[in-house]
């Protein structure tokens, strides 16, 4: 089977608390939890506080990085998660994110990066879709 470097899932959760997604402090809350729960390792993170409301950040792990913006206005946030790590723990940081935020509504894309070995066919995991 052939081997990818990395799995990226972006997504846009909708229906999001909008007191969730107003504030920098509470959305780092979440990505540092991710991090941990997933057992990436963090080299790094920056969390940005918008006026009157909304956050964006970025922590940057040595798999590579989990990052977000809200439009609190709208219960929106978008995110994206890549690692070059074990797929399965991209995907643990993912749905823990999600658990979390608790939106009604997911939409995501996974990309597989990296393949090295394109004659044979990519496997993808089990935890996709």
């Amino acid at each position: 089977m052939a081997k990818t470097l990395g799995v990226h899932i972006v997504a846009d959760l909708y229906g999001c608390d909008p007191e969730l997604l107003k504030s920098a402090e509470k959305m780092a809350e979440v990505f540092e939890g991710a991090v941990k729960y997933a057992n990436l390792n963090k080299l790094s993170a920056y969390y940005h506080q918008f006026e009157p409301y909304g956050a964006t950040g970025v922590v940057v792990i040595s798999e590579s990085h989990l990052s977000f913006h809200t439009w609190p206005e709208h219960g929106y946030v978008a995110i994206d998660v890549y690692t070059c790590g074990a797929h399965e723990n991209a995907f643990k940081a993912f749905d823990y994110i999600v658990d979390k935020l608790k939106p009604e509504r997911v939409e995501k894309d996974v990309h597989f990066r990296g393949v090295v070995n394109e004659e044979e066919e990519v496997t993808f995991c089990a935890s996709v879709g």
